[in-house]
This record gives structure tokens, sequence and C-alpha cells, in this order.
């Protein structure tokens, strides 16, 4: 049974902090090699995909469920996942870019088979933004 919008946002939130404290408590073996570094990056893609779920969920929990994110929570979460990849090292930071643009696309790859017309998209609750057209990837009716 899935976990409603407010308590997967909260869910989220707390993985979103969990992966950043990893990323600390890692810091010393993600710089250690090129790999490891590339790896860091990846690992902080992952804070990037907790903090939109987090908040993608949360503004669909106070704003109705026709809520969809957009470019501005993609950006700002985009911005906490960099800036946590930075702190470990700077090609973590560049590599957390395009890993989280490679899980942008997954997940409005999702959202438009899952949320086709319903009024709302994204996977975890409105990640739809690189969706065509502005609409958010909610195109048809949600599939059965």
């Amino acid at each position: 049974m899935p976990l409603n919008e407010s308590a997967s946002g909260v869910a989220s939130l707390l993985l979103s902090v969990l992966t950043f404290s990893a990323l600390q408590v890692l810091k010393p073996a993600l710089t250690a090699s090129k790999a490891a570094t590339v790896a860091g990056g990846a690992l902080a893609s992952l804070v990037f995909l907790f903090a939109l779920t987090a908040l993608s969920n949360l503004e669909k929990a106070a704003l109705g469920r026709h809520f969809a994110s957009r470019w501005p929570e993609v950006a700002v979460s985009l911005a906490l996942a960099v800036a946590s990849a930075a702190s470990v090292h700077r090609v973590c930071a560049t590599t957390c870019v395009g890993f989280s643009l490679a899980l942008l696309h997954g997940m409005s790859k999702i959202s438009q088979e899952t949320y086709e017309g319903d009024g709302s998209s994204a996977a975890g609750g409105g990640s739809g933004a690189s969706g065509s057209g502005g609409d958010g990837g909610a195109r048809g009716k949600k599939k059965k």
C-alpha cells in the first residue's frame, strides 16, 4: 500500500538527509579514486531524487491533488544535490548533475505513463517537470 503525500514527503525528506549524511561519512572513501568520485556523484543524485520527491509530495499535500511540479522545484532540488556533492569533491558535483538529469528523465517517463490526464503528475508526487508542453506530463486518462 503506497504512502499518502504527507507521509511520503516526510519519508523522502528523511531519506534525503540520510543520503547527505552518508556522503559526509563516506567523504574520505569517495575522494580516494576517480571511480569513487563518480560514485559519489551518483550517490548525491539520490539527494536530488529524494529532495524533489519530498518537495513535490509536501506541496501536493498542501496545495491539492492536482498539483504538478515544475522547473522551480527541480532547480531547488538540483541545487541542494549539487551543493551536497560539492561538499565532497568538485567532480562529484559535476557527475551529480548528469546522474540527476538521467533520474529526472526517468521520473518524467514514469510520470507520463502513470498520471496520464488526471491533472497530477510526477513520480513521487510531482516531478513531471520535463513533460512536454508545460503540462507536467499529464495527458489522457490514468491507467488502471
